[in-house]
């Protein structure tokens, strides 16, 4: 550090005399508009026409190539700090601010951090190749991937625990996620490297999965999914995440937390008899549009059961509730427990429940770092209903009864809905 100030110094004193200002000048003028270059070429460039890039040469061990033509035709841009490169090690979980043909936004995401995607590639090449590294695009044909090859449908054996998706998956199930995923031939044909890369999105990250066999078009809360080039995705920009809505008035926050109640409803209950139980719950995984609706934004993590067919199967235990309990997490901030053995096998759980509850709405000050006291901190001394709003918050996220958290639900729900003025769509 002494050296350099002395470098610095005598920098200064050389440009001070006369006969080396000139020289100074030219330098200073040079070196700024190297950087000026470097800085124009990092903004102006859309790395997003460089297949390479968007990782199109690991193809078929990718997501699809859907939108490749597009890409290639520069209709897909980043924006704003996005379009910075040099800010990629900071944005570990590769996802980006886009726009569509320069008026739409939208979120780009790669589906998992560079080390996890390196990570996957170096377990395809051993198991391939017995080496680290490989011709992935080649060699994934080698992998046990290459089962479902022989199959117009894949079965339980070659899917099951890939990852929360398929869990514990049920042949209708399956057959939901095979007719759904989009990245196919033109008429609907599922070809060699489709079905490659079928099993590589559910592998990596199932989310893009997720938004297409529930989709948003049919009533389920998550953003629309516009296609795939190589390891990037394109999936419709909702708006603000729930993070932004923090500090937003009471009003707004009970308007929220309501509908937040609905979506784990409607995760637990619906009638296609999918239970969808959330695994990770965090104010970064829920996103609100510019007319006030909440949505899921972040669906790695979401254990698909098909409860119907655990009701067909009627096996021991099958229909007696299942209620989850915090005991594990108490010294881990963000924390959730849960059994996927158990929400797999049992017809009713109040597991979304006590997620969104400890995850969003009422989360103690050791739960959330970042949000104390959840979305509903600080109720309004003025509320006739406080001490009421206040002793369901504490019952979701802690019964004082065995499963209790079943009926304080709905009544936590009635309360939301008649503070946030939804009471009439709850009598529907």
């Amino acid at each position: 550090m002494a050296s350099l100030r002395r470098s610095l110094t005598r920098s200064a004193i050389l440009c001070s005399f006369r006969p080396f200002r000139h020289l100074c000048i030219v330098i200073l003028l040079f070196v700024g508009g190297l950087l000026y270059y470097h800085f124009f070429l990092l903004t102006t460039r859309n790395h997003l026409e460089d297949p390479s890039y968007l990782g199109v040469d690991k193809c078929p061990a990718c997501y699809g190539t859907s939108l490749c033509e597009q890409f290639g035709e520069g209709h897909f841009e980043f924006e704003s700090y996005s379009r910075l490169r040099f800010l990629d090690f900071i944005n570990v979980k590769n996802v980006y601010f886009g726009r569509y043909l320069d008026k739409h936004h939208v979120i780009l995401k790669k589906l998992a951090h560079n080390t996890e995607l390196a990570s996957f590639d170096k377990e395809l090449c051993l198991e391939a190749t017995q080496q680290d590294t490989c011709e992935v695009a080649r060699d994934i044909y080698k992998t046990k991937f290459s089962e479902v090859l022989r199959t117009e449908v894949f079965n339980g054996n070659q899917v099951g625990g890939l990852s929360d998706l398929v869990r514990c998956p049920s042949q209708r199930l399956l057959q939901k996620i095979w007719n759904g995923f989009k990245e196919r031939q033109s008429r609907g044909f599922m070809a060699r490297d489709n079905k490659m890369m079928l099993m590589t999105t559910l592998a990596i990250n199932p989310e893009p999965i997720i938004l297409t066999i529930f989709p948003k078009s049919e009533g389920w809360p998550f953003p629309r999914y516009r296609g795939a080039c190589g390891r990037f995705i394109v999936q419709e920009y909702i708006g603000k995440d729930l993070a932004s809505y923090y500090k937003a008035d009471w009003e707004t926050r009970l308007d929220i937390a309501y509908q937040v109640m609905k979506i784990a409803e409607q995760f637990t209950y619906n009638e296609q008899e999918f239970g969808l139980y959330m695994t990770d719950v965090s104010f970064d995984n829920f996103a609100i549009d510019e007319e006030g609706k909440v949505f899921v934004v972040d669906a790695e993590n979401i254990i698909v059961v098909d409860r119907r067919q655990i009701k067909e199967d009627a096996a021991p235990m099958w229909d007696q509730r299942h209620q989850a309990f915090h005991d594990e997490c108490q010294k881990h901030p963000g924390c959730l427990t849960f059994s996927s053995e158990i929400l797999c096998k049992r017809y009713h759980s109040d597991h979304n429940y006590y997620a969104v509850c400890h995850g969003i709405l009422g989360a103690d000050d050791d739960d959330t770092i970042r949000q104390p006291g959840g979305l509903l901190h600080d109720i309004p001394s003025t509320l006739n209903e406080k001490e009421q709003l206040e002793t369901l918050l504490l019952e979701c996220k802690k019964p004082s009864k065995a499963y209790g958290r079943y009926e304080i639900a709905a009544e936590l729900l009635t309360l939301l809905a008649k503070l946030s003025g939804h009471e009439t769509d709850e009598q529907r």
